[in-house]
């Protein structure tokens, strides 16, 4: 699960363009005469009182000066033996905090379990324009049972296929359409012709800063697949969507159509030249590439404004077109069921969530805002491959819970299986055999290791 650090701190940098923005609102603050008005109490679970000031406290001082928040602390939610979002899950029962910043695992779970409150009754209230927000964003944030708006996003990730323009005229190759399969993006990528020379090579598509595992599990997992079971206990690469992923993926590297630079399994460490050298794509030695906004930022700054590009949706799945596991809202503001101000936190909410604030954001992150105002173009570049797709329910996700030692050592396993295979030191079919029994004895060890420790 993400931390709540990295939009805390984009907020907080918002906070001060406000406050060099709002003067007259400011004005008005010290205006005030006579006694003060008792302020209006807000609970909030957050990491630390210190965390939360360091994130939100100037914006809160001269955006809601009338709140008294008191911050429930969260950072001993986690440690040996203690779920995280159990033990989060016990704190708003027990604790009845008013306004959760939350992430969309927690999210669906909370609101499915009855424990957030419907906002669009909090809208109506307000004449607050719910449908000023993307389509894909309501989407995704009213995908629980009910079909009910348990919170507001300001902002979301999603990714689209970057294309170079020159290099697909030049050797002849039809450009990449919205919604393609995965196996017609790689059909895509093998027609670009393999040199000799690596140094002279274009490869077909690059997923930067990447392992080959992650270039894999990104392409089965666009077709709901996940490399554990359910209930995270049995390993599930031999299915036919893993064969076909790892098949295309390590024949791709074998062939020199993907680039491949992980040397003998060991992991690449990214250091500020090593993440410009792996951009092949701004440098016009990768034909296409999946990136979010991020890379529009990344070409600006390498000065690498002069390539011809454009950009389609991520690939999908055939049988399902229109979503992908790309995309997601977040953080997510919401108001906990059992809140004993919740119209307090609904001020809140309808702030990080309005026009005003999407403004400010826009002009000092990258990021993409659910607003469909902001959501047309950025610089000049139309931004909809990035709103067209829907976000895929994660339930099936192999992350969602598996013992904490797991994945570190199976995934430095799977890179040097794949290296094997690469090296034909082990066939692509021995390879995934290797993985699948292999990989169930590292996570039965697991497993036992975390039985021991809860003991």
């Amino acid at each position: 699960m993400k931390s709540n650090s990295k939009s805390g701190s984009r907020f907080a940098g918002a906070a001060l363009t406000a406050l060099l923005a709002v003067p007259v609102l400011l004005a008005a603050c010290s205006a005030k005469t006579g006694d003060a008005p008792a302020k209006q109490v807000l609970r909030i679970p957050f990491g630390s009182e210190q965390t939360f000031q360091s994130q939100y406290g100037d914006y809160f001082a001269v955006k809601f000066p009338d709140i008294q928040v008191e911050i429930i602390p969260t950072e001993g939610l986690r440690g040996p033996g203690k779920n995280y979002t159990e033990e989060y899950e016990k704190l708003i029962r027990e604790q009845k905090p008013d306004l959760l910043v939350i992430y969309s695992i927690d999210y669906d779970k909370w609101a499915s379990k009855g424990l957030l409150l419907d906002l669009e009754p909090f809208a109506r209230k307000s004449k607050f324009d719910l449908d000023s927000f993307t389509p894909s964003a309501l989407a995704q944030l009213k995908s629980n049972t009910e079909g009910k708006l348990f919170g507001l996003a300001p902002e979301l990730t999603s990714y689209a296929l970057y294309y170079n323009k020159d290099l697909f005229d030049k050797y002849g190759v039809p450009y990449p359409t919205n919604e393609m399969s995965w196996e017609d993006t790689m059909k895509l990528a093998r027609r670009f012709p393999v040199d000799p020379d690596p140094a002279k090579r274009i490869y077909g598509i690059h997923e930067k800063y990447s392992t080959p595992f992650d270039f894999v599990n990104d392409i089965a997992s666009t077709e709901n697949a996940a490399y554990l079971s359910p209930d995270r206990k049995k390993m599930t690469l031999d299915s036919d969507v893993w064969k076909k992923a790892f098949r295309q993926v390590i024949e791709g590297f074998k062939s020199g159509n993907l680039y491949y630079y992980y040397k003998d399994g060991k992991r690449v460490n990214y250091g500020p030249e090593e993440t410009k050298q792996m951009d092949l794509f701004s440098s016009g030695k990768a034909a296409m590439m999946i990136s979010g906004t991020e890379q529009m930022f990344r070409m600006k700054q390498w000065g690498e404004n002069g390539l011809n590009w454009d950009i389609v949706t991520v690939p999908v799945d055939p049988a399902n077109p229109e979503y992908t596991r790309y995309f997601n809202v977040s953080p997510i503001y919401s108001i906990a069921a059992n809140a004993q101000n919740a119209e307090t936190a609904w001020k809140v909410v309808q702030y990080f969530n309005s026009e005003e604030a999407a403004r400010v954001n826009q002009k000092t992150s990258d990021v993409l805002s659910t607003r469909t105002a902001f959501a047309k173009t950025k610089d000049g570049r139309s931004l909809e491959p990035f709103y067209t797709l829907k976000r895929r329910s994660l339930e099936n996700s192999s992350y969602a819970v598996m013992p904490s030692s797991f994945y570190g050592t199976f995934e430095t396993f799977v890179i040097r299986v794949i290296d094997d295979a690469v090296k034909n030191r082990l066939t692509v079919d021995e390879a995934l055999r290797t993985l699948q029994t292999e990989g169930q004895a590292l996570l039965d060890k697991a497993w036992a290791e975390e039985a021991a420790k809860t003991k």
